[in-house]
C-alpha cells in the first residue's frame, strides 16, 4: 500500500472530495456549501492510496509564521488518516518558515478535535457561539500544532 500526500489545484477533484456525501454535511456551516478557495494564500494537497485520490487538505497561509489546516477524508481513508496527516505536516513545516500549524474545529466534529490531539495539536481555546451549524450556534475549538511539538513527535516516530 503506497501513501503519498502531494500538491494539489484541480477544483474539480479537490470539489469531489468536498462535497462528496460523507465528507459534506462535516464541513457545511455558516449557510455555506464546502468547496475549493481559489485565492492566493490557500494552497491543496491531494491525499492519495495507491495513487487514488481519497482525501484533501488544505493549507491557508495566516502569516509568514503560521498556517490553518484542514482535511476532508473519504470513508476508506480514514484508517491511514494518521499517516496521510504526518505526510501533509511534513509539507507544511519542511523547507518552511512556517512555525505553527492552527486548526478550527467546530464542537460538534469531537471526533475531528481527537483525530488533531493525536497529531499532537494542543487545545488552546475556544470561541464560543462563533458558527451555525445548522441554523444553531456552535463553539469553535482552536487546536494548534508548533514546529517543536512536530519535531519532536516526528523524531519519536
Amino acid at each position: 500500500m503506497k501513501l503519498a500526500v502531494e500538491p494539489l489545484s484541480d477544483a474539480d477533484a479537490i470539489n469531489g472530495i468536498l462535497q462528496h456525501e460523507t465528507i459534506a454535511p462535516k464541513l457545511r456551516h455558516d449557510g455555506r456549501e464546502p468547496g475549493y478557495i481559489d485565492h492566493p494564500a490557500a494552497s491543496y494537497y491531494g491525499a492519495y492510496i495507491d495513487n487514488r485520490l481519497v482525501g484533501v487538505f488544505l493549507a491557508i497561509r495566516f502569516s509568514k509564521w503560521e498556517v490553518q489546516v484542514h482535511v476532508g477524508l473519504l470513508p476508506e481513508a480514514i484508517r491511514y488518516g494518521r499517516s496521510l496527516a504526518d505526510l501533509f505536516l511534513a509539507q507544511v513545516f519542511v523547507g518552511q518558515e512556517v512555525q505553527r500549524a492552527t486548526g478550527y474545529v467546530l464542537s460538534t466534529l469531537p471526533t475531528a478535535a481527537n483525530f488533531c490531539r493525536k497529531l499532537g495539536f494542543e487545545h488552546e481555546g475556544t470561541r464560543r457561539q462563533a458558527c451555525r451549524v445548522n441554523g444553531a450556534l456552535v463553539d469553535i475549538h482552536i487546536l494548534g500544532l508548533t514546529r517543536e511539538n512536530w519535531q519532536l513527535r516526528a523524531e519519536s516516530h
